[in-house]
């Protein structure tokens, strides 16, 4: 068990200002360029966590740093004008996945892929946490497939709360030292909405923009999205901070929920797997509009840097698609697909749709822009039953796989893995599971 001096704690910054250099990696960091092979070692059993990382020789390979600076010129400062500060640079950087049967959630970092931490989030492991979503804070709200329960994680010690007043923190250090289920004092909250045998399988939360002269998010306390439930649907938003019920609303329908993104605007979108449909939910009305989901059974759900929700669906194999719904037309726009069976999706600052397959199990990948197929055939040695896709603040991709127990992490111009997580246990989660999906949204490339 971690325990962190709260004296300590309370002065450290999870987020940095910067003045000078807003790039959050490191030099060197995002160069691997060899394959890290899985293992095969009964690692869907074990609660121990490995990890296998490629070593760095170079940068040609990794993610894009950014355009190279321009002439710079000497200019007076400008009177009486305010000063103002970069928007600031987190200087870490998480995938929170979730151990399904084992009710809990590991918090991975995503530079090193090392656990650091394991946290209990129900006190019913049947209940099953998977879907998890960042906010722009680091901390994750976890949702649970078999039950109307959501649960709050901080990412940092100095997010966390001395419950018991002894001047220290007691939370988890990784994946053998797991604190029984409402003794770890970085768990904050936990909601329990009406009961429902499908759970809170839609989990979102609302972002800001960040205020130049003031130095802050203007969203310091993000309110969060859920929906679970069928026929109708039910929404709930919630206070970040505490978890108390702010709005709730219904969405008829004749399947049940399966996935949700929120656009800039704050507004929530909600797949319907059986249902075949995709709702939105006004940030500001609470008005509902919903649209029928072409083709196949509706799957993960993802959202570009324009706000337009894509769809992966999952059911017959060949005839699955990968769509984009334009809200402004209210029409749906096939990218393509060859072998189907896509389950959960990301979009990365690049413009590429990163998507989970299955049968045969594989990584895919579709041009934002063009709405076409990149590759559908990206290998993933060892796969089993990949279902969850997303991406680190560095542009890696992430891939986890719940029958084998492990999370690839991927290079995505080689489409090489150069990172495994070994010893999750049943991870089930396709969601935006690093908070980059929000971060595209609410800053978008450009």
């Amino acid at each position: 068990m971690k325990t962190l001096d709260v004296a300590v704690v309370a002065v450290a910054a999870s987020l940095s200002f910067a003045c000078s250099d807003p790039d959050p990696r490191s030099e060197g960091e995002g160069t691997e360029d060899s394959i890290g092979n899985p293992s095969d070692s009964d690692s869907n059993s074990s609660g121990a966590t490995g990890s296998e990382t490629a070593d760095s020789e170079g940068d040609s390979a990794g993610p894009s740093d950014g355009p190279s600076e321009g002439p710079r010129f000497d200019l007076s400062p400008i009177p009486d004008a305010p000063e103002l500060c970069e928007s600031p640079s987190q200087d870490f950087s998480n995938i929170w996945i979730a151990n399904s049967t084992q009710g809990t959630v590991s918090k991975i970092d995503t530079v090193s892929t090392n656990e650091e931490g394991r946290f209990t989030v129900t006190d019913t492991p049947a209940q099953q946490p998977s879907r998890t979503s960042v906010n722009q804070f680091g901390d994750v709200a976890v949702g649970h497939r078999f039950a109307a329960r959501v649960t709050k994680v901080a990412a940092l010690p100095e997010r966390c709360v001395d419950k018991n007043n002894d001047g220290v923190i007691q939370t988890s250090s990784g994946p053998d030292d797991i604190l029984p289920f409402g003794e770890d004092e970085c768990v904050l909250w936990t909601i329990d909405l009406p009961a429902h045998a499908q759970g809170t399988r839609a989990v979102a939360w609302e972002g800001g923009t960040f205020d130049p002269v003031n130095c802050v998010n203007t969203v310091p306390n993000p309110r969060l999205w859920v929906a679970y439930g069928e026929n109708p649907l039910q929404v709930y938003r919630l206070s970040g901070e505490t978890g108390e019920v702010l709005d709730m609303v219904s969405v008829a329908s004749s399947g049940y929920v399966y996935g949700g993104a929120v656009n800039a605007e704050g507004d929530f979108w909600v797949s319907d797997r059986a249902g075949k449909t995709l709702s939105r939910i006004d940030g500001e009305t609470l008005e509902v509009q919903t649209f029928p989901v072409p083709g196949s059974n509706a799957y993960g759900i993802g959202m570009d840097q324009n706000g337009h929700p894509w769809i992966a669906t999952y059911s017959v194999g060949e005839g699955d698609f990968v769509y984009r719904f334009d809200p402004d037309l209210q029409t749906f726009s096939s990218a393509g697909g060859t072998s189907g069976r896509y389950r959960g999706m990301n979009i990365d600052r690049e413009g590429r749709a990163w998507v989970a397959g299955n049968s045969p199990c594989r990584l895919a990948v579709f041009d934002v822009e063009t709405e076409t197929e990149i590759d559908d055939a990206i290998p993933l040695p060892g796969c089993v039953d990949p279902v969850g896709v997303s991406v680190d603040r560095d542009g890696y991709v992430w891939v986890v796989d719940r029958g084998a127990g492990l999370a690839w992490k991927v290079e995505p111009n080689a489409h090489i893995i150069i990172g495994t997580v070994t010893g999750l246990i049943s991870p089930y989660t396709y969601s935006d599971m690093t908070g980059q999906g929000l971060n595209l949204v609410v800053n978008p490339p450009g």
